[in-house]
């Protein structure tokens, strides 16, 4: 129950309380927009992220056949010899775009996959799985750091739909229920007012409408008695 024993009651409050229930509504009813449009981008995001994962799944069993095979094929060693080649350095930057009016950064990162002269491997000491599993780790890498772009956009917009569903339940369940019984507060003390007024200007009527009356009656009574009154003989 809104406590309004602390309401001023007057035309102008009155006034404000309506403009500010308008308001205060329609504020209500971009944010239940918002939360839609939220929820419509979360689950459209939520399949590309499930996708993603599914193909990191597929790559990362791709990935391991690929180095079981070289290791059977070339040897432990052989495969450790190539794996000291050149470093591949990934860049990752993250980069402000604006989702649903929300500024979510997103991972801007170079393509992990090289040429394999690019690999600094020797050719006549190498072999082709070698290669294999090189560019297999190499789509790997890709495919987590594409999901961790989904998977970090994902979590901005679940984090921005709980804080708007707060807002709304603040809204639906503490200011507009407050915002009314202020307004319908005012609004009977106004009405009690001018019930007052009215019943007082009335009454007031009545009164010097009977004291009218008397001063009437008391004249003619007067006038009455002057005629009827002996006429004195000199």
């Amino acid at each position: 129950m809104a406590d309004v024993s602390n309401v001023s009651t007057t035309r102008n409050e009155l006034l404000s309380r309506k403009q500010q229930i308008e308001l205060t509504r329609a504020g209500y009813d971009l944010l239940d927009k918002k939360r839609l449009a939220l929820m419509q981008e979360i689950l459209r995001l939520q399949e590309e992220v499930v996708s993603l994962a599914g193909e990191l799944q597929n790559l990362t069993a791709q990935s391991r056949r690929s180095l079981a095979k070289a290791e059977a094929l070339v040897g432990a060693a052989g495969v450790r010899s190539a794996a000291n080649g050149k470093k591949h350095e990934i860049k990752v930057e993250l980069e402000d775009n604006l989702l649903m009016g929300l500024h979510v950064p997103r991972i801007k990162r170079n393509s992990a996959r090289r040429e394999f002269y690019d690999r600094d491997i020797c050719v006549t000491g190498t072999s082709p799985v070698i290669d294999e599993a090189a560019e297999a780790y190499e789509m790997n890498v890709d495919g987590m750091i594409a999901l961790a772009d989904g998977e970090f956009r994902l979590s901005k917009l679940m984090k921005e739909i709980l804080r708007t569903t707060r807002r709304l339940k603040a809204l639906e369940h503490i200011i507009i229920p407050r915002l009314l019984a202020e307004y319908h507060y005012i609004s009977m003390a106004l009405e009690e007012r001018e019930r007052s007024e009215h019943f007082s200007m009335k009454l007031a009527k009545k009164l010097i409408s009977r004291k009218n009356q008397l001063a009437r009656e008391r004249r003619e009574m007067k006038a009455a008695s002057e005629d009827q009154a002996p006429v004195s003989r000199a």
